[in-house]
């Protein structure tokens, strides 16, 4: 079967322009805070996450940071609350609200038989969506034989980090 040349590049024309269209990714300044009770697996396992959700073909493009990574590690407590109070406190204090891009902390606790919970926080001073801003992620997913559940944390990962942008002013 023949096909017209006038079809070939009219097909040829949609498939460039389509490949043109792929949304921007979204800017960012990310941190990554383990609490003091993290193993040192989990936070590899979220860090590795947040890093791979910040690759070329993924969902946002990280930016520096203006946070200081000493004055959040003093936030590194033993509880999630406690953590989450005093980075609240320093990021209203740095006054990031109009600065871009948007700054989100990712902190990082044990979960429940193994797991671990991730919350992002933002500098909007309460979360814009509180559950979607507190996940639980699965580290054992890296010894499963198929990638549905370690697909399924990058894409709770990358959900927690829209949410605490959009608590940041995207």
């Amino acid at each position: 079967m023949r096909v017209p040349l006038i079809a070939t590049l009219a097909l040829s024309l949609a498939v460039f322009l389509a490949a043109g269209s792929v949304p921007p990714r979204l800017p960012i300044a990310m941190e990554v805070v383990a609490l003091d009770t993290a193993t040192y697996a989990q936070g590899r396992y979220v860090e590795g996450l947040v890093a791979r959700a910040g690759r070329p073909s993924a969902w946002f493009e990280y930016q520096p940071s203006r946070l200081e990574r000493r004055d959040l590690e003093d936030c590194a407590g033993s509880s999630v609350r406690e953590a989450e109070t005093c980075v609240r406190r320093l990021l209203a204090r740095q006054e990031l609200g109009s600065v871009r891009p948007a700054h989100v902390v990712v902190l990082i606790a044990p979960g429940e038989e193994d797991k671990v919970v991730a919350r992002c926080i933002g500098i909007g001073g309460q979360p814009h969506s509180g559950e979607r801003q507190s996940t639980t992620l699965d580290p054992g997913s890296l010894r499963y034989a198929g990638n549905a559940q370690y697909d399924r944390d990058l894409g709770l990962m990358a959900g927690c980090i829209t949410a605490a942008g959009a608590e940041s002013g995207w």
